[in-house]
């Protein structure tokens, strides 16, 4: 835990240092096009809610009325009676233009939203597959469901409440200096000091919005990472320390909140402090007119009650502001990854020579250095091609190139004569099937996720399948056999089960050319035999490669590529490479070693050797 501390607190520095500050139209930029065909819903909203707040005017206006009566004598019962029910219907229909305004601003922002994640689905979709490779799973979850949902609050709340906040504040002030100009200097005459403050307040606190960002990301992933290792923490009793790194996690958080907290409040309370404090200006002012006969007591009294409230349309819109300042990073990211280019795809069908699979003079990276150095191999059709060599040599990035997960920076690699690249991306995954170390199941029955290779496969070809993958006994052994429900990856089962399903997928997908990555390395020798069964049966006629750490389940393969740092060692078969006494034989030989090592110590016996 202690490597994941160092791993989750760099970024933290890295954007404190960097000092990013939120973009406040980064939110209306992304969802602007996707409210195509539902701008005039959108605008009815803004009228809408602008009326519910002119409403909320209308009680003031008769109060002012009913106390200018009282004062020249003129209040009757009728007035007064009127004035009451004058203003309670104003509130009530205020409260339901209100509604009606919520109603159709979420409906355009439910709407909009839809069409968000569909684009976003979409350009997924359309992504290289090593960019789902490089990213975590709970990236995805927020970058689909979570970070949209956030402009929730802009579609439905901030674009008609803040509008209809402006418009009522700038009406609101052409008829306070309607009424009497220089009561209305007295109500106005600190807002713009407050608001001067409280945009300088802001201003001091957004720096520290890039580091608040990282400073999130590190604390849910150390509680993240504390929760899901519990298991560990506990057995080994380590609580205090498995603890201590998100511990340090929220600790840190919590400093960076203070920190922004003390950069805003200075001057951020100053301005709550002053922008609701009209009435000490107006109540003097307006005494000094009366004294003086240029004001009478109603006249007063209305600046009292509205003047009071003068500055509450605008506060609202700061708060509007404030929530942007957050969603606004969420934004920015969903707009990195809609402006990703998306793999090209030429959409062609391209006549195939056979389906041998070769690799020429390849060079590859993931950052600026490169990690494949001009690899060159064939792969023939109707054989086993077996790609071996130490941990982060390059074999499963040699792999990852065939589908296309990656693209090489220079060199070619081609099936069947023609280059992965200029064939349409429907042809190449039609010719390629891809079998996981990390096998995916999804949450359906057995026979669905087999399926999954082929959508229309009749019940009879899954089934073949499952035998051909050597899963048949084990489906059918389960209550509901092939119609048996899997849960979350298909936890229900055990690895070398999930293997196999996934085998019988590939078997039922009929792809010309399978790669299997570390097919065996979750299996039990029970499972790696059934699995080497399967890999045989799945091998006939088609071009198998097979990425391995386990020598012994591919020494009958045509060709062993041994891959060291990045390049091709040697290639051939297992005697001719276990007699050339290069690298493949030290690997042999430290293999043949580990294998005939028991845990005390002591030589295995003959039939544990391989």
């Amino acid at each position: 835990m202690a490597d994941a501390a160092l791993t989750a607190e760099a970024p933290l520095v890295g954007a404190a240092e960097q000092s990013e500050r939120p973009d406040y139209l980064s939110s209306f930029r992304l969802i602007w096009p996707y409210l195509a065909g539902q701008r005039v819903k959108l605008a009815a909203a803004v009228l809408l809610a602008t009326l519910s707040v002119a409403l909320e005017l209308v009680p003031i206006y008769l109060i002012y009325r009913t106390i200018d009566a009282l004062v020249v004598g003129d209040l009757t019962t009728a007035s007064l009676l009127f004035s009451v029910a004058g203003a309670l219907g104003a509130v009530v229909l205020g409260y339901a233009v209100l509604g009606l305004a919520m109603m159709v601003s979420h409906l355009v922002a439910f709407d909009a939203l839809f069409r968000l994640r569909l684009a976003l689905s979409r350009h997924l979709a359309r992504l290289p597959l090593g960019h789902f490779q490089m990213r975590q799973s709970g990236e995805a979850k927020k970058l689909v469901i979570d970070d949209p949902e956030k402009l929730e609050l802009i579609i439905a709340h901030g674009i008609p409440e803040g509008i209809s906040a402006v418009a009522t504040w700038i009406a609101v002030s052409a008829w306070l200096f309607a009424v009497d100009w220089r009561m209305a200097l007295a109500v106005i005459l600190i807002t713009p000091v407050a608001f001067v403050l409280i945009v300088l307040a802001m201003r001091s606190g957004s720096r520290f919005a890039g580091a608040y960002q990282a400073a999130g990301q590190r604390m849910n992933a150390a509680v993240v990472e504390y929760v899901a290792g519990m298991p560990v923490v506990k057995i080994f009793n380590r609580s205090g320390e498995g603890f201590r790194e998100a511990s340090d996690a929220v600790s840190a958080y919590a400093a960076l909140e203070k920190e922004w907290a003390n950069a805003f409040l200075p001057l951020g309370g100053t301005f709550y402090a002053l922008v609701l404090s009209n009435v000490i200006f107006i109540v003097p002012v307006g005494a000094f007119l009366i004294a003086g006969g240029g004001l009478d007591l109603p006249t007063l009294v209305f600046f009292v009650v509205l003047g009071a409230n003068y500055s509450r349309p605008l506060i609202k819109l700061f708060n509007l502001f404030h929530e942007l300042a957050h969603i606004s990073m969420g934004s920015t990211l969903l707009e990195e990854v809609l402006s990703a280019p998306p793999q090209s795809d030429t959409g062609k069908v391209l006549p195939l020579d056979g389906h041998d699979v070769s690799f020429d003079d390849v060079r590859f990276g993931y950052d600026a250095h490169d990690v494949l150095h001009g690899v060159s191999f064939t792969a023939r059709e109707g054989t086993v091609t077996a790609l071996v060599g130490p941990s982060g040599s390059g074999k499963s990035t040699i792999a990852s190139l065939i589908p296309r997960f990656f693209d090489p920076r220079s060199g070619r690699v081609s099936i069947g004569g023609v280059d992965v690249r200029e064939m349409g991306l429907d042809q190449l995954m039609d010719t390629v099937a891809f079998v996981f170390q990390d096998t995916v199941l999804f949450t359906d029955t057995i026979a669905g996720n087999i399926r999954f290779g082929k959508p229309d496969a009749s019940d009879a070809e899954v089934e073949a399948a499952a035998r051909a993958a050597r899963a048949h006994d084990f489906i059918t052994a389960l209550p509901q056999g092939y119609e048996t429900r899997l849960g979350d990856l298909g936890r229900k089962l055990s690895g070398g089960e999930r293997q196999r399903i996934a085998i019988a997928r590939a078997t039922l997908k009929d792809a010309p050319v399978i790669v299997l990555d570390e097919a065996t390395a979750f299996a039990d020798p029970d499972n790696e035999a059934a699995i080497q069964e399967a890999i045989e049966a799945l091998a006939a006629g088609r071009t198998l490669i097979v990425v391995a750490h386990r020598l012994h389940t591919i020494r009958e393969a045509e060709t062993i590529v041994v891959v060291a740092d990045g390049h091709i060692a040697e290639t051939g078969r297992h005697d001719e490479l276990v007699a050339a006494g290069g690298p493949y034989a030290r690997l042999w030989d430290d293999f043949m070693a580990a294998r005939q090592s028991s845990l005390r110590g002591t030589p295995a016996t003959v039939e544990d050797r391989p």
